[in-house]
């Protein structure tokens, strides 16, 4: 018997009601009696339907043969609509065995069978035994003339998909239905069954959707890649080396069974969807050599250890669409790559990269587009912060002189927009610490002023502002939070390393286990504890002393932009960003402090094996444990709590 729990119909059009009883019922006529015995029935029947009950709906079904196609509901849902759209694959496989065949395709009132219910759902077992027994239920479309397949792509279970796919013959494909299901794909990130798509239609590279957009817009939204400095400060190294392992025992083991695969010719349209996809997989990578291999293992488990993942499938489908679109002429590229919106523009306020070199190999003059605000990808690239995208501009030769002097509406070059803060919707680049925050700001302003000549560079807008006026202007508050934050982390720790700083000096005049009064020597001089406490105490007051200097001198920057720009030579090396300025100073201060603390503790279980040096040395064998553990804990959240800060 199947489980009681009620799985809500996630179709639009024409589902299971899962409302009350009372009130998904025909309504009848309560002066006939026979009438309000078959409402109270069809309700018995379906809620049977709806919690999967088979034993109280074969009762039914002995005693009244008729109602296993009888409307149970408003909209004209039969038991097998219910429980289909339910989930309940044991009902529908004992109701589809006492149904006729044509029984199977009864539609309800918003014209949809009890098998598209069913497409939309998780279960395949469910349209498994319909389509055991009658396969033209497949050809069956729905509400908006929709295919079974596409209501299962709109959804996104894979394991559907690919069944239906597999069952779908190919001309019940027609425009509309294969736009829609690539579009679905597309969306939920199934790239891979997209290619096939496309390569079996290649004309649908070009078509549109409802929206009037093609499959390279969606794609030009698609997610990217965690940026790598954010990668530095989240990573665990033992998950990394770990994965990168594997990954490179993978690589030469591939290597190896790449020679046996290459005597191997298939036709690949004779094989299944799965063993396609492997197939173009394996043809692929045959042609790589190991050197290629490992550095793309490394550059896997770096996106599979940042968490946004991008797949190989997703570039080789947009490969596939472009080369469909490269083929017709410049007026009809330019109207696909246009309208409704510029995909290339959308591409680089995202940071696909990828993206945009994979049509620039082939149609390197969109590089040139502008829009109505005479904005150039690279502009975009500069205003929403993405650098592996504005470091294309560097390639492109003395055309980039053309590009850095356009000015938009008000008289703004590409350098006030990077004097701008960025868009809220790229704020999450530079959450955290304000000061790095700021230092970003920094490296973007300079790194862009380089590409300009001085006069283009201290040009004002129309209000009269010049870049680094309106630098100024954009960024004081975050000037005033960068300051804010530093002198407040500074205070803190100014605390907590003089309460160190004390604990450690009084400890040292405090001689554990006394002194000799005729000589002043302390009594356990010479045991190998009674050193390790003097040294980690005077270490302890050491570094937190150090500490206490650092953290003061946080006190007397400036704080002004000129002052954080010191440093600030490539975005490519984030980690060397942190240890100049503020952050040298900061870093040290930490990191000593931290070790003032773990000093502290060390003496703390030395002065321990003093005190029981007579008998019971399991306490302090059990303190030393019990500290160790907790230095470990100490570390792993200050280095948790650090790289929060610095995101």
């Amino acid at each position: 018997m199947q489980s009681e729990e009620i799985m809500e119909d996630n179709s639009t059009s024409g589902s299971a009601s899962t409302e009350q009883n009372s009130e998904t019922v025909i309504p009848i006529d309560y002066d006939k009696p026979a009438e309000i015995e078959t409402r109270k029935r069809h309700s018995k029947l379906y809620g049977a339907a709806l919690k999967g009950d088979w034993h109280k709906a074969e009762i039914i079904f002995e005693k009244h043969e008729n109602d296993d196609t009888a409307k149970l509901s408003k909209e004209g849902d039969t038991a097998l609509h219910i429980a289909a759209a339910a989930g309940r694959p044991y009902f529908v496989e004992k109701l589809v065995r006492k149904m006729k065949k044509e029984d199977l395709a009864i539609k309800n009132n918003a014209g949809n069978t009890a098998f598209f219910l069913a497409a939309a759902s998780e279960n395949v077992a469910i349209v498994k035994a319909m389509i055991a027994e009658n396969e033209d239920l497949i050809k069956i479309k729905g509400d908006n003339d929709m295919l079974p397949l596409v209501m299962a792509a709109i959804t996104g279970n894979k394991e559907m998909i690919e069944y239906l796919y597999e069952a779908t013959a190919e001309e019940l494909l027609d425009d509309f239905n294969c736009i829609e299901l690539l579009v679905s794909l597309i969306n939920h990130g199934l790239y891979d069954i997209a290619s096939d798509l496309v390569e079996r239609h290649p004309k649908k590279a070009i078509a549109r959707d409802k929206s009037q957009l093609t499959a390279l817009h969606h794609l030009a939204k698609m997610p990217v890649q965690m940026p790598v400095h954010r990668f530095f400060f989240d990573c665990d190294l033992i998950k990394v080396g770990t994965r990168l392992l594997i990954k490179l025992c993978n690589c030469v083991i591939n290597r190896c069974c790449s020679a046996l695969r290459r005597g191997r010719m298939t036709d690949i349209n004779t094989l299944s969807l799965r063993d396609r996809i492997k197939e173009r997989e394996h043809r692929w990578t045959d042609q790589i050599s190991l050197g290629h291999r490992f550095c793309k293992a490394i550059v896997e488990v770096l996106c599979e250890v940042a968490g946004e993942e991008t797949p190989p499938s997703a570039f080789a489908l947009i490969r596939h669409l472009w080369e469909q679109v490269i083929l017709l002429d410049d007026s009809e590229i330019s109207e696909i790559i246009r309208k409704p919106w510029p995909l290339m523009f959308e591409a680089a306020k995202r940071g696909n990269e990828k993206f945009l070199d994979i049509i620039w190999e082939t149609y390197p003059d969109m590089m040139f587009e502008v829009d109505e605000n005479h904005y150039t990808i690279f502009h975009f690239a500069v205003m929403y912060r993405h650098y592996h995208v504005f470091s294309f501009i560097y390639n492109i030769g003395p055309l980039k002189d053309l590009i850095v002097r356009k000015t938009d509406a008000k008289g703004n070059n590409i350098l006030h927009l990077a004097a701008k803060l960025p868009p809220l919707d790229r704020s999450i680049i530079v959450s955290g610490a304000p000061v790095e925050q700021m230092r970003l700001e920094v490296f973007w302003f300079k790194k862009v002023k380089k590409m300009l000549c001085p006069v283009d560079a201290e040009a004002p807008n129309d209000d009269g502002k010049t870049a680094s006026a309106l630098f100024t202007e954009e960024h004081e508050e975050l000037r005033k939070k960068a300051e804010k934050w530093t002198k407040g982390i500074a205070n803190a720790c100014i605390v907590a390393a003089t309460l160190i700083a004390t604990v450690a000096f009084t400890a040292g005049l405090t001689v554990p286990g006394g002194i000799k009064e005729e000589t002043g020597t302390p009594n356990f001089v010479q045991r190998a504890s009674f050193i390790i406490f003097a040294i980690s105490d005077t270490a302890a007051l050491l570094f937190s002393s150090f500490s206490i200097v650092c953290f003061i001198s946080l006190f007397f920057y400036p704080y002004e932009e000129r002052d954080l720009e010191r440093g600030v030579a490539f975005v490519s090396r984030p980690i060397a960003m942190l240890y100049m300025g503020f952050f040298l100073d900061l870093h040290v201060g930490l990191y000593s402090l931290l070790y003032s603390v773990d000093l502290m503790m060390l003496g703390f279980c030395a002065n321990m094996f003093i005190v029981f040096k007579d008998g019971k040395l399991w306490i302090p064998i059990l303190i030393t444990a019990m500290s160790a553990f907790a230095s470990i804990i100490i570390w792993r959240q200050a280095a948790v709590a650090f790289r929060k800060r610095l995101r």
